[in-house]
């Protein structure tokens, strides 16, 4: 009987040994994994800041100011452009600050777009030479076209954004897909200015000629805040996020914004016949052919300004930093008034080639 309760008290023992081994490697293991992900989680920084530049191709669908008589002149094309618009490109400048909380998915966004360009132009086009041959009137009677243009433009962007990280589950541990919602506040302003002078035809000694006078003055202006709904991911394909590598980053954003839009327009054209014989009558040598000065256009609207972009880019990583040159893309539908005498809803946007270098601050 006794060896039967010892064989019995054996086989309890060593089951509870078994049991004991067992929670212990599984405790072990556990507090391993544990303390390495904590380990991991420590060596990440918890802010970024991120500096970027684009080479931005812009979309300003303005009308153009085109007087009538432009239309009649035996001048080069370039000449007829009427009011120029801004630069078709400009440098972009951006900068974004990225909270990520030590053991959280959720992460914490702002950041920054601004551009600003400008443009002084006057060009002089001539078909004769200089001559004067009646009563000492130097160059009265030829053919030139003078036209001067001045424009300026800025835009800046603003978002604050809150995002988690959901995960990347086809391209490993090494990857990562950021849903993020926050508002998205952008502003557009610009300014024109054209002037012409313009006598189109040669007139050899005191034969009559005209001439014609235009300007156009106009500033628009958009101002907008709304919802904004991202989605940022990246895989590596090269090395790994630890110790460095090449990863391929890709994401889409979009936006309503609600705001108004602001225009302020005004122009005038005036066209004066010469003739310098009505002197010898009693007439006068310079008269008003015709003259067109409507009053000033000032229009405001409240609008609502759907907004889509996107971006691909390859990044060199490191443990506290990245490097990565891209094509990023934003458009915003309807956003400028860019007509002249009635409104007329035109596109902003921007498209081009960017570069940014990212720094990690904190463990």
């Amino acid at each position: 009987m006794s060896e039967l309760i010892n064989t019995h008290d054996n086989r309890v023992t060593i089951r509870w040994k078994l049991l004991t081994s067992a929670s212990a490697l599984a405790l072990a293991a556990y507090m391993s994994s544990a303390s390495g992900a904590k380990a991991e989680d420590a060596s990440r920084p918890l802010i970024w800041l991120e500096l970027d530049g684009q080479f931005s191709m812009q979309k300003t669908d303005l009308e153009i100011y085109n007087p009538e008589f432009l239309s009649d002149s035996q001048f080069d094309a370039e000449s007829k452009l009427g009011i120029e618009k801004t630069r078709p490109n400009i440098w972009d400048k951006g900068a974004s600050l990225t909270f990520q909380p030590e053991g959280s998915d959720w992460i914490l966004s702002a950041s920054i777009r601004y551009g600003q360009t400008g443009r002084n132009q006057r060009n002089l086009h001539i078909t004769t030479v200089p001559f004067s041959e009646f009563y000492g009137f130097e160059k009265v009677y030829q053919a030139y076209q003078d036209y001067k243009t001045q424009s300026s433009e800025n835009h800046t962007i603003l978002d604050f954004k809150v995002g988690k990280d959901v995960g990347l589950g086809k391209f490993g541990s090494d990857a990562n897909s950021v849903l993020s919602v926050g508002l998205r506040f952008a502003q557009f302003k610009s300014r024109n200015h054209v002037g012409f002078k313009s006598q189109p035809t040669n007139c050899p000694s005191a034969c009559p000629y005209n001439k014609f006078y235009a300007s156009f003055d106009g500033m628009r202006r958009f101002e907008g805040l709304g919802p904004a709904l991202s989605w940022e991911a990246s895989a590596m394909i090269a090395g790994n996020r630890g110790d460095g590598g090449i990863s391929l980053d890709w994401g889409l954003n979009g936006a309503v914004l609600f705001g108004r839009q602001k225009t302020t327009v005004q122009h005038q054209t005036t066209e004066l016949h010469f003739n310098y014989q009505n002197v010898f009558i009693g007439h006068p040598a310079t008269s008003v052919v015709y003259q067109n000065t409507p009053l000033p256009s000032a229009r405001s609207k409240k609008v609502t300004v759907p907004n889509l972009g996107g971006f691909a880019a390859v990044s060199w990583r490191y443990a506290d930093a990245k490097i990565s040159l891209g094509y990023r893309a934003d458009m915003f539908f309807g956003a400028i008034d860019g007509g002249i005498d009635a409104a007329k809803k035109e596109n902003r946007g921007f498209y081009g080639p960017f570069a940014s270098i990212s720094i990690g601050i904190g463990d």
